[in-house]
């Protein structure tokens, strides 16, 4: 278990080595991790878990509540995999996949194939996805959680837990 001097030196160091700048000294206590407001342009602060002391850059493009909300819902990884594990609204479920589902290529011919693919993919349940950058589509993400359009789990990567 990490203490909050030891998390404070291992932000110092990072904003060292990669020129970041204390917003402000203020660190917020979420439970399993710290949330120190250090950066640059691109990244409104880091998360430094308190378990195993993994330090999780946050982009600017989200609120801090969404950061927060995704970090806590498994999507800090950079690459994840989306495991759907049941579906409540297919045709919602189909449109939000469309936006972030980069994987996956079409096997055969159509005029819209990954449309196509994805509809096979949740047919067969549970499907996997990914991996993908799922971190700029938590807001959607949320949005779909809270109107249970589907439900899933978010998986680590095999080359983030080292297999």
């Amino acid at each position: 278990m990490m203490t909050l001097e030891q998390a404070r030196r291992a932000v110092q160091a990072y904003a060292a080595q990669h020129g970041a700048v204390w917003f402000d000294d203020a660190v917020v206590d979420r439970g399993g991790y710290w949330f120190f407001r250090v950066g640059y342009v691109g990244s409104c602060g880091v998360i430094v878990d308190k378990a195993d002391g993994r330090l999780s850059v946050m982009g600017s493009a989200l609120s801090p509540d969404d950061c927060f909300w995704g970090h806590e819902h498994g999507f800090s990884p950079d690459l994840v995999l989306l495991r759907v594990t049941k579906v409540h609204d297919h045709r919602r479920t189909l449109e939000l996949l469309l936006d972030v589902v980069t994987s996956g290529p079409p096997r055969r011919r159509n005029p819209n194939p990954k449309r196509a693919w994805l509809a096979e993919q949740l047919q067969s349940l549970p499907c996997e996805l990914g991996p993908e950058r799922l971190w700029p589509s938590i807001p959607a993400f949320r949005e779909a959680t809270q109107q249970r359009w589907f439900e899933y789990e978010i998986l680590e990567t095999r080359e983030q837990v080292g297999v």
